[in-house]
């Protein structure tokens, strides 16, 4: 086996698009995930445009906070740990759990990073999600080179907060892989 994963590419940092009309999978279908971590058989992602009923508000009023400063929606991102909360966020910002993920980026999951949000100590860019995604890396091998379910691509810097409406994000990403597609070409 471990023969096999050295085959495996380097997924960290990537996006996965979800292709049109491939996944019949709720949290997956039209979606578009940031992978974040590869180590040893593991891929781990976010899903970056699925919205949760629930805001960032909604959260900090459960918690017994008012919330004087993040705004937007709780994203889903993904069925793993779904009750974990995770910041991913520009990396001019810190809290006291912060791991940096490439692109710019980091995450972060403490109780300081919500109490630092609900007092307006916002980073540039940031989105908070409920869980994440994830696979191993033949899995998620099979799913992008035999069924041919996902696009992956190198992302944009405005990809990732640019836009809060799931499905515009997901035909943003498809656009951003036709281009890279096309820029291959020559």
């Amino acid at each position: 086996m471990a023969d096999h994963f050295q085959t495996i590419p380097d997924y960290k940092g990537k996006l996965l698009v979800a292709r049109p009309h491939i996944l019949r999978d709720p949290m997956f279908a039209e979606s578009v995930v940031y992978l974040y971590e590869q180590r040893d058989n593991m891929v781990l992602g976010l899903v970056l445009n699925k919205p949760s009923r629930m805001s960032i508000e909604d959260l900090q009023t459960m918690r017994g906070i008012r919330n004087s400063g993040a705004l937007g929606r709780l994203y889903k991102g993904g069925p793993v740990s779904d009750q974990s909360l995770l910041l991913l966020h520009t990396d001019e910002w810190q809290s006291t759990n912060t791991l940096p993920v490439g692109n710019k980026l980091c995450l972060s999951s403490d109780e300081l990073m919500l109490d630092k949000l609900a007092d307006g100590n916002l980073p540039n860019g940031y989105r908070l999600m409920s869980g994440m995604s994830s696979w191993s890396g033949p899995q998620l091998y099979t799913e992008i080179n035999k069924h041919k379910a996902w696009l992956v691509i190198e992302p944009s810097s405005t990809i990732f907060f640019d836009c809060d409406d799931g499905n515009e994000q997901w035909k943003s990403a498809i656009q951003l892989a036709s281009s890279r597609i096309v820029e291959s070409l020559f």
